[in-house]
């Protein structure tokens, strides 16, 4: 498997200096070594993030952390306004919802996204909101929201802006505190360049504020625990110490590369494969499209699996379907992590070949 790429909106590949630093000797946490570390890894996830409010760590998927901002800072019947387009800004609005608060449901077709003045208008129709959840990147569809507008109007009013960046943040450009977004979720396995397993909650002051008036059930995933004990650079529970460690190298390596580069390596790479799809004529499926990943409409007749069976079978070269609706008609082309132009060319010498195996013409010089 050593050979496969992994070119799938999660997991990505991980870098062999991470891979060396997860299988570093165990050590226990309740020590100074464990708490050093920690302290580092608290810091640096703040560069990252770019907050200086705290970033807490849990040993979860992304879906965790989801769940987490919703249990620690709202109650039951709480009013929240959801604005989905695509699988994920649903989980979001649906974990919402199955923990008892009100959810207006805002939903715009697959490919499209939403503007600033569509939230500003929910909000005012609703003034009692308490809440905004939406995506940075919605990883089904490839499309990216315009968080930085979107803070501009939620920060001028009471309800909170919750954001799941799991798919693009250290991709997509997001600036938490400068832009005003009072929740940030993220997850391992993706721009962060680790395996699956832990995930992550930045609060600011407004939504800090909230954790102790919420009175959803919680024991394990408890803001007010872990903000307590990362004051001490501890943990409430054991950590996942592996994913930890390598979670340090993956933030060294960020900051080495520095995150405006890091940013415009992943805009160049997305522009490479959006270039060459629009080259074969092919539709770019969102309209509004991340860095993090590109969603590749399929030509007619032309069914995705079977494209990406043919990568994967004889290029070694692993891409992902659609899902839901859009199974069969898109292939998602990820370039997230730490994923080069090397390996982009690569992913796209594979997908033309699928593609003209399965009968596709490829127009002449674009190979």
């Amino acid at each position: 498997m050593s050979d496969f790429l992994l070119l799938t909106p999660g997991p990505t590949g991980v870098p062999q200096r991470i891979l060396k630093a997860l299988s570093l000797p165990m050590i226990h946490h309740r020590t100074k070594e464990y708490q050093a570390i920690l302290e580092r890894v608290n810091a640096n996830l703040g560069k990252v993030f770019l907050t200086r409010h705290p970033v807490m760590t849990f040993a979860s998927s992304g879906t965790g952390a989801m769940e987490a901002s919703i249990t620690n800072l709202f109650s039951q019947g709480d009013l929240v306004l959801s604005f989905s387009a695509g699988k994920w800004g649903e989980r979001y609005r649906d974990i919402a919802r199955a923990h008892g608060l009100q959810v207006k449901s805002y939903e715009k077709k697959y490919a499209e996204a939403f503007e600033a003045q569509e939230i500003a208008q929910a909000l005012e129709d609703h003034p009692n909101a308490k809440g905004v959840l939406t995506t940075l990147c919605e990883t089904s569809t490839a499309v990216a929201h315009p968080i930085q507008e979107i803070a501009k109007v939620t920060r001028l009013g009471r309800a909170i802006l919750l954001v799941d960046a799991i798919s693009g943040l250290g991709c997509d450009i997001f600036k938490m505190d400068e832009w005003g977004v009072d929740v940030t979720v993220c997850g391992s396995q993706k721009g962060l360049m680790l395996p699956p397993g832990l995930s992550f909650v930045a609060l600011n002051e407004r939504a800090q504020a909230l954790v102790p008036k919420s009175v959803l059930p919680k024991y394990y995933f408890n803001f007010a625990q872990t903000l307590k004990a990362m004051a001490k650079n501890d943990t409430p529970f054991t950590p996942a110490i592996s994913l930890v460690r390598g979670l340090e190298e993956a933030l060294f390596m960020i900051l080495e590369e520095g995150l405006e580069n890091v940013w415009n390596r992943h805009a160049r790479i997305a522009h490479f494969v959006r270039s060459k799809a629009a080259q074969m004529n092919l539709q770019i499926f969102a309209q509004s499209p991340s860095n993090a990943v590109t969603a590749i409409g399929m030509p007619g007749g032309i069914v995705s699996k079977d494209v990406i069976k043919h990568m994967r079978d004889a290029h070694q070269v692993v891409m992902a379907d659609g899902q839901g609706e859009l199974q069969g008609k898109i292939v998602r082309f990820a370039h997230m992590g730490c994923c080069t132009m090397k390996d982009a060319e690569r992913g796209m010498h594979a997908f033309q070949d699928a593609l003209a195996k399965a009968g596709y013409e490829i127009p002449t010089g674009v190979l």
